[in-house]
């Protein structure tokens, strides 16, 4: 019995999956995710570092049950990585059959794990900002600008303020937007662009208190989407709710970790579980007066989802695809 198994480069992917086509799927699944629909266990992280290889790498697998898509995401960061012209962060997806276990496809990851990063942000401002006319990105990189991209889908913006340790990285940040139907604001200083914004996101590899309680307005929404921290802890410690996508792994990673770690943050203090609104088993923000703080981590049940999604476009399509038979 012949078993293809797909070999599918980046080109193919951003020519099958759009932004659309990744926001929509990744709301799905946060949806199937809060109706006990997809088995997702906790990241783990190698690390390679204690023995010699400047690089580590996460294996995130799930199993999405309304796609019958079983998988694996391996995404990880590799130091030397910029002097072979290669991007610091790599990812890979594989999908096998859920049944079997043969090899459906083998995804190179980087567009579906940049996309799904920013379908994120733009889902949860959708669900929890009291307003959007006046966003903040605080990091301008890749990331940033996939944000962005999506958030300016699915959101109406009037004005985007633009802040980084960079001018030349805010300049080339804004120029990637030229037809842009809101005013661009280059900020001096973080704090000139979180006071009076109804939206902040961060999306930056620091571990610095980038924004401050004091700079946040009523009714405003901060997302973070960071390693690392990357706000006071007053920003969790006096917001209304808190805000996250996955309870397990937001204990143990990105902005909150340490005040998890201090005891001042447990299961019981997430206020919004994401996957669980869209399910109909909670709401969100019930106020406009609510300020919300919001940490994202990112799953990689999300990516999974979209790998198969991605099997099932090229499927309707008829288009062949390069593919090798394991099973010989």
């Amino acid at each position: 019995m012949e078993f293809k198994s797909l070999l599918i480069g980046e080109e193919t992917v951003k020519k099958y999956l759009s932004p659309e086509d990744v926001i929509a799927c990744v709301e799905e699944t946060w949806k199937w995710y809060g109706e006990g629909k997809v088995v997702m266990p906790n990241k783990i992280t190698t690390d390679m570092s204690s023995l010699g290889v400047a690089g580590w790498f996460n294996s995130m697998p799930a199993y999405i049950g309304p796609m019958d898509v079983a998988g694996i995401k391996l995404v990880g960061g590799y130091d030397g990585n910029k002097a072979l012209g290669l991007p610091y962060i790599k990812a890979n997806v594989l999908i096998t059959d859920s049944r079997t276990g043969m090899l459906r496809a083998l995804i190179s990851g980087d567009y579906i794990n940049d996309m799904r990063t920013g379908a994120q942000p733009a889902i949860m401002a959708k669900m929890l900002a009291a307003k959007t006319d006046v966003v903040t990105v605080i990091g301008t990189g890749l990331m940033g600008y996939t944000s962005l991209l999506c958030m300016s889908k699915v959101l109406d913006i009037k004005e985007v303020r633009v802040c980084d340790i960079s001018d030349e990285a805010k300049e080339a940040f804004m120029a990637r937007f030229p037809n842009a139907p809101w005013k661009f604001v280059n900020c001096k200083n973080n704090e000139e662009g979180c006071r009076g914004a109804d939206v902040i996101i961060t999306v930056t590899n620091a571990n610095a208190n980038l924004v401050e309680e004091p700079w946040l307005k009523e009714g405003s929404l901060v997302m973070t989407m960071g390693s690392f921290r990357e706000t006071s802890f007053d920003v969790v410690r006096k917001a209304d709710k808190i805000a996250v996508d996955q309870v397990g792994q937001s204990l143990h990673r990105g902005n909150v970790k340490e005040l998890a770690e201090m005891g001042e943050i447990t299961a019981d203090s997430f206020d919004i579980i994401i996957p669980d609104v869209l399910a109909g088993k909670a709401k969100a923000r019930t106020s406009d007066k609510e300020r919300i703080y919001a940490q994202i981590i990112g799953t990689g049940m999300l990516d999974v989802a979209l790998g198969g999604l991605l099997l099932k476009k090229i499927a309707d399509a008829g288009e062949e695809m390069p593919w090798v038979d394991l099973s010989k």
